[in-house]
């Protein structure tokens, strides 16, 4: 299947909850938090597992990717559609209620050790060679696009075969024939979405009014597919740059527009295009988006506010995903303090994605500190001592940290007598890290889109609300130690860490949900394809 023209997507996304509610000047909306092979599959309570067909000579990787969604009434009838809410994509798309379904008949697996290149995000490769200097606008880019890492469309793309509408139409469509208010944008391109998994989704654009909890947003645009291998709506909250109609679009025709955040702003649910993402607790399987607020009961300490870095520069002249620079890590317990990795490389803030992904080097230099053992499969084992919340995996964002126990990056077998990594590798022909599920449930984010920054603070877990609205600046924060220091390096240092982590004195986590190697289900993680990224 041919992907260039198209945008795949998803850098977050999601499964619904409940009704969302406006409340003064933000809106509240809470998920349920979903994890599977693909959107499909998803379900809640899942767990990321390594499975195999009987022996550990082939694994691969299960419920690796994360979902969230959110219910909206679209059109003069109210039609209901539940949506994927996803970060990592800016545009909002429906089914239409005659929509041609398809299904894909064999899906591509990923193997354990293949860096991800997940479904859920556009496919946005770009040549690493190409020396095109960015321009002045917004985000000119090359047209010219290549896979450089995981799976292209031709490898990534399946057989398909035409199914009941109902299979893509479950969980809502829209019926534009039967609503008074929606128009066609005849000026507008085609609206052409690909994922990495293979799937697809191809309509028209237009506008309508579509109802959030007590809020109409009227000439909200909005694709309608007619034709996809997708069972999920999605409803984008990302960057501008990100818009099918820009970014996928001949330079020169191309356009930005107001989306779901933008709009809210414009109509005054909410004064500036931000918003806060809580994921909760490890054993909890729901969350809160607040859009155009701060709750701060659900962090400690103070909101530190670190830049949002373009990681595509030759391709746009501002971002176009949420970029961090990840400055160093280290491991410690009350005791000992050991660094891993100084050298500053990109980090993408993925709530699509569960695990963590890290450079090679860095994550050999972790696999040392812990004495682990690389296994022929491509993971590597560890000692159980180490599934505890008394030990830290230390994460310096511009000089914001945030700690993760280490209870959240182990997984064991089923009778918990053997423990592995949860942490992946990266490729290293470019360092780039992304800090997925397992980092962000342990941060609470503040995304302000206007001003291209991230706020984050160490999480703190609590039912009690102190909602605050976002006017201007993200209230209470202030700038990072190292907010002005934005570079980063071009490769990462081959060394080992200063020494390791002793298993002395910690205290296994017997509240640790561990994730499971399982050795009778042949899941695998549907292979996806990452610009980088996602």
């Amino acid at each position: 299947m041919l992907c260039l023209p198209y945008a795949a997507l998803l850098a977050s996304v999601v499964s619904a909850a409940s009704t969302p509610q406006v409340q003064y000047d933000h809106l509240k909306l809470d998920f349920s938090v979903l994890r599977g092979d693909s959107r499909s599959t998803a379900t809640k309570g899942a767990s990321v597992k390594v499975v195999s067909s009987g022996n550990y000579s082939n694994l691969y990787l299960a419920n690796a990717q994360s979902y969230y969604s959110a219910t909206l009434k679209i059109g003069s009838k109210g039609n209901k559609n539940t949506v994927l809410v996803d970060t990592g994509s800016s545009d909002l798309w429906v089914m239409a209620s005659d929509v041609a379904c398809y299904t894909q008949t064999s899906p591509r697996k990923r193997s354990f050790e293949e860096f991800p290149v997940f479904s859920h995000y556009r496919l946005l490769e770009f040549d690493t060679e190409d020396t095109t200097a960015p321009t002045n606008d917004i985000g000119k880019r090359e047209d010219k696009a290549t896979t450089t890492v995981g799976a292209d469309a031709s490898t990534a793309s399946a057989s398909v075969v035409r199914v009941n509408p109902s299979t893509c139409t479950s969980l809502g469509s829209f019926n534009t024939a039967a609503s008074s208010s929606f128009k066609v944008n005849s000026t507008a391109p085609k609206f052409g979405i690909a994922y990495g998994d293979g799937s697809y989704a191809n309509g028209v654009w237009g506008t309508d009014t579509v109802a959030v909890g007590g809020l109409n947003l009227s000439s909200l645009s909005i694709a309608v597919v007619n034709d996809t291998t997708s069972e999920f709506g999605v409803l984008g909250i990302g960057l501008p740059g990100l818009e099918v109609t820009y970014a996928y679009s001949d330079g020169s025709k191309g356009y930005t527009y107001e989306n779901f955040p933008a709009r809210l702003k414009s109509t005054g649910a909410i004064k500036k295009v931000a918003y806060s993402l809580y994921l909760n607790d490890t054993s909890s399987s729901s969350g809160t988006i607040l859009f155009g607020a701060v709750d701060h009961t659900k962090y400690s300490g103070q909101l530190q506010t670190v830049p949002i870095i373009n990681n595509h520069p030759k391709q746009f002249k501002k971002p176009i995903s949420i970029d961090v620079v990840l400055n160093s890590i280290t491991l410690g317990d009350s005791k000992q303090n050991i660094s891993v990795s100084s050298d500053p490389i990109p980090a993408l803030l993925d709530s699509g994605t569960t695990l963590t992904y890290l450079p090679t080097p860095i994550l050999n230099s972790i696999v040392a500190s812990l004495n682990g053992k690389a296994t022929n499969q491509g993971y590597y084992q560890v000692s159980c001592k180490y599934n505890t919340s008394s030990a830290f995996v230390i994460y310096n964002l511009s000089g914001v940290s945030i700690k993760v126990p280490l209870s959240d990056l182990i997984m064991s077998d089923i009778k918990g007598k053997n423990c592995y990594l949860g942490v992946m590798g990266s490729p290293a022909y470019k360092p780039e890290a992304i800090l997925g599920d397992n980092f962000l449930r342990h941060a609470y984010v503040v995304y302000d889109l206007e001003e291209y920054e991230v706020s984050l603070a160490q999480v703190k877990y609590s039912s009690s609300e102190n909602i605050q609205v976002i006017s201007s600046s993200i209230p209470s924060a202030v700038k990072a130690p190292g907010y002005s220091s934005t570079s980063v390096v071009s490769s990462v240092g081959i060394s080992g860490p200063s020494s390791t982590l002793s298993v002395t004195g910690l205290k296994n986590s017997a509240d640790s949900k561990a994730h499971y190697f399982a050795r009778s289900l042949i899941f695998g993680v549907i292979g996806v394809s990452l610009i980088f990224v996602l």
